[in-house]
């Protein structure tokens, strides 16, 4: 994260995405795949993220947050999967 985008999250950013990470059973809302609780990756280091649907890093409300895999994360970022970010939480992807 960068350090002028890191001052715009609420001190409280750690557990605010840890929650949501374990309301979403640390799986990734765009491929699906598992990350471990505790270290929020899987076997193959691919780590557990929270995206902010609207990129505004001050818009905590659940609805307005992803649990993605950084792979996913970054595609995501990179215009990649446009799409994926009309997803509302616990919401079918259109195209798997």
């Amino acid at each position: 994260m960068r350090p002028e985008t890191k001052a715009k999250y609420p001190k409280d950013w750690p557990d605010i995405s840890m929650r949501i990470k374990a309301e979403r059973k640390f799986e990734c809302e765009g491929c699906g795949q598992a990350g471990s609780k505790l270290t929020g990756c899987n076997c193959g280091n691919n780590y557990i993220t929270v995206h902010h649907v609207d990129y505004d890093p001050s818009n905590n409300d659940p609805g307005n947050l992803m649990v993605l895999c950084q792979k996913c994360h970054l595609r995501l970022q990179n215009g990649v999967l446009p799409w994926r970010s009309a997803i509302a939480a616990g919401q079918l992807p259109l195209f798997l």
